[in-house]
C-alpha cells in the first residue's frame, strides 16, 4: 500500500509527533455515557477539535448522519487538511455558496477526496454509507490498494464495485469496523460509527493504532478529563471541594494578564499575598468580579505550588451576580504561618456549556474568613498585596514569537531582499490566522529601504505594508499568508534596500515590538477563527529580527 504526499497548495504542515490525547471526554455530552468503543472515538475526536456535539449539549451516537457532517468532520480530524471561508463556491450544482457545508464540500472536491453524483451534485443531505465514508478516509489518509494489486476483475464488476480498493485497504490497515459490516458497504453509519471510524484513521496515520484500539476495547482505561474544568464541575457538585480538583502548575505572584481558554482552567486571574501569624483553616472565600461574567463555569482558589483550596460559584443571594462564593469545611485547607500567596484561577466552560471566546474578565477584590485548626474562633483576611489584571477568553492563544533568522547577517543591496524571518507557535491546535503585524524598523542613513512586504515563503505570494507617519509599518496578512495550523509558521519580511549616495556602510534592523493588552494595540493582532485579538502575552520587545550591517 503506497503513501502518497498530499501538495495542498493552501498549507503545508510538519506532523506532530506527540501522542495522541485519549483523556476521556465523552461524559461532556448530556446523553452520555456511551459504549466503551463509541466513547473512545468521541473522546478523541473532540480531543483534537474534529466534534463537539449537538447544540441541546449531546451527541446522539446512534443517530446516522448526512454526507455534508461526515465530510466537515472527516476534514477537521486531519492534522493537514485546514479548511478557510475562502474555500467556499458552487463547486456543485446542489452546492450553494453561502452553505455552511460549501467550504469544506468544495475543498475536498479540489484534493480529489470526493467527486459527486453523475449528475453534477452531491448530495449533502444524503445519509453518507460505509462505503462512501470508506472513500473518503482513503482519499484523505490514502488508505487503499490500487486494482493492478487486487486480483484481477472484468470492467463491468469494478464499475460496480467501485468502493473495493478502499474497502481492502481499510482491512489490511487495521481501520476498518467490525468485520460483519465489511460486506455491508450500502451500510448507514450512525455518528458513533463514525466517531470510531475517523478515530482509527487519525490513530492509523500517526503511528498510534495499536494504543488507541486498546482504549476502544477498554484495556488500556481512558484517563479522566484532562481538563481541569471536569474537576470543577464534580467539585461543584459535591461535598468535597479541595480534594478533587488536581493541581495547576507553579505559579508566580504577582497575577499577569493572559488568555484563558475555553473548556479549560487557567492560571491565576488575580493573586493576593496573605500574611498569617499561625496556622489557619480557610472557611470561607468571597470574590468580587468587576462585572458579571457570562463564560466562566467556576472560580478556584490556589496556593501557589498549584494545589486547590476551595471551590467558588456564583453567590445566588447578589442580584448583580458579580459576586463568587466557596466554603470549606474546618480542616480542608489551612495555610501559614507566613506570607502566603494564593491565587484565584477561573474555569471556563466549554462550548456545549455556553463558553465562548472574546470575554473580558478581571476581578476586583478579594477576602476570606479563616480561623485556627481548632475551630474556636474565625476572623476576616485581606491581602496585604492584590494583583487583578483584565483576560480575556479565547479558543487559543500565540504561545511565542522569535527570530527565526540570524542573530547578525551582512546587508546586502538589491531588491527582494529577506529582512526579517519570525516564527510565531501556537498553544494549541486550533489555527490562528494572523491579521496583521506592526513593524518596528531601525535603519541607518546610509540606506533606503522601500516595497515592504511579507510572504510566507520567500518567493511565494506576499501582501505590501504601509509606512505610516510615525514610521510604523503596517502589514495586514490575508488568511492563507497568516494562518498557523499544526503547531507554528514562519513568516518573512521582504524590501527593496538601495545605497544613499555618498555614503558607507548601513544598518538594518525589524523588530516585533510592543505585545499589547486587552485595551491598546500591539505588534501583533490575530483571530482565534471567532473572535479577534489585538494583543499577545509577553514582554516587549517580542522578537528582534536580524541585525544587518555591511
Amino acid at each position: 500500500m503506497g503513501i502518497r504526499a498530499f501538495a495542498f497548495a493552501l498549507l503545508l504542515l510538519v506532523p506532530r509527533v506527540s501522542a495522541l490525547d485519549y483523556s476521556d471526554q465523552s461524559l461532556m455530552y448530556l446523553d452520555a455515557p456511551f459504549r466503551s468503543a463509541d466513547a473512545a472515538g468521541i473522546s478523541l475526536l473532540t480531543n483534537i477539535g474534529a466534534v463537539q456535539g449537538n447544540p441541546d449539549g449531546t451527541f446522539q451516537p446512534d443517530r446516522t448522519l448526512n454526507r455534508a457532517e461526515f465530510l466537515k468532520i472527516a476534514l477537521a480530524s486531519h492534522p493537514k487538511i485546514l479548511v478557510l471561508k475562502s474555500d467556499a463556491e458552487r463547486c456543485f450544482l446542489d452546492i450553494a455558496r453561502d452553505a455552511w457545508f460549501s467550504p469544506y464540500v468544495c475543498i475536498a472536491k479540489k484534493r480529489g477526496i470526493v467527486g459527486g453524483y453523475p449528475d453534477g451534485t452531491f448530495g449533502p443531505g444524503n445519509s453518507v454509507n460505509y462505503a462512501e465514508a470508506l472513500k473518503i478516509l482513503g482519499e484523505m489518509y490514502d488508505v487503499q490498494i490500487p486494482w493492478d494489486e487486487l486480483p484481477p476483475a472484468d470492467l463491468r464488476w469494478r464499475q460496480t464495485h467501485w468502493y473495493v480498493p478502499y474497502r481492502e485497504g481499510a482491512i489490511t490497515a487495521g481501520v476498518s469496523l467490525e468485520s460483519s459490516l465489511d460486506g455491508s458497504m450500502d451500510h448507514w453509519l450512525t455518528r458513533g460509527q463514525m466517531a470510531r471510524l475517523a478515530a482509527a484513521y487519525r490513530a492509523h496515520h500517526d503511528g498510534q493504532l495499536a494504543e488507541y484500539r486498546r482504549v476502544e476495547r477498554g484495556e488500556s482505561l481512558m484517563q479522566p478529563q484532562s481538563s481541569a474544568a471536569r474537576s470543577a464541575i464534580s467539585s461543584l457538585s459535591s461535598a468535597s471541594s479541595s480534594s478533587s480538583t488536581p493541581p495547576l502548575s507553579r505559579w508566580t505572584h504577582p497575577a499577569t494578564s493572559h488568555f484563558l481558554i475555553v473548556g479549560q482552567q487557567s492560571d491565576p486571574i488575580a493573586s493576593g499575598l496573605f500574611q498569617f501569624s499561625e496556622p489557619q483553616d480557610i472557611r470561607s472565600v468571597t470574590v468580587e468580579m468587576k462585572r458579571e461574567l457570562k463564560a466562566i463555569h467556576a472560580l478556584v482558589l490556589v496556593d501557589h505550588k498549584g494545589r486547590a483550596l476551595a471551590t467558588l460559584a456564583i453567590d445566588k443571594t447578589d442580584a448583580t451576580r458579580r459576586r463568587w462564593r466557596g466554603d470549606n469545611a474546618a480542616g480542608v485547607a489551612t495555610v501559614g504561618p507566613g506570607s502566603v500567596p494564593l491565587g484565584i484561577a477561573a474555569v471556563i466552560k466549554t462550548p456545549l456549556q455556553g463558553g465562548f471566546p472574546e470575554e473580558f474578565i478581571e476581578a476586583k477584590n478579594i477576602s476570606m474568613m479563616v480561623g485556627d485548626p481548632s475551630g474556636i474562633s474565625t476572623e476576616q483576611a485581606l491581602p496585604v498585596e492584590w494583583s487583578h489584571p483584565p483576560h480575556q477568553t479565547s479558543l487559543t492563544f500565540i504561545a511565542s514569537v522569535r527570530n527565526a533568522g540570524p542573530a547578525r547577517g551582512t546587508l546586502l543591496i538589491g531588491d527582494d531582499q529577506r529582512v526579517a524571518e519570525f516564527r510565531f507557535a501556537a498553544g494549541s491546535g486550533t489555527p490562528i490566522h494572523i491579521e496583521q503585524l506592526t513593524l518596528t524598523a531601525s535603519i541607518g542613513p546610509e540606506i533606503s529601504v522601500s516595497h515592504w512586504r511579507v510572504a510566507r515563503v520567500e518567493g511565494g505570494p506576499s501582501v505590501s505594508c504601509s509606512v505610516g507617519s510615525d514610521g510604523l509599518l503596517t502589514c495586514p496578512l490575508t488568511e492563507e499568508i497568516g494562518v498557523i495550523s499544526g503547531g507554528s509558521t514562519t513568516l518573512v519580511v521582504i524590501a527593496d534596500i538601495a545605497k544613499v549616495p555618498g555614503k558607507d556602510g548601513g544598518t538594518l534592523q525589524v523588530i516585533l515590538d510592543a505585545p499589547g493588552s486587552t485595551s491598546s494595540f500591539g505588534a501583533v493582532q490575530w483571530s482565534d477563527g471567532t473572535g479577534h485579538y489585538r494583543w499577545i502575552e509577553g514582554e516587549a520587545p517580542l522578537a528582534e529580527g536580524t541585525r544587518w550591517a555591511g
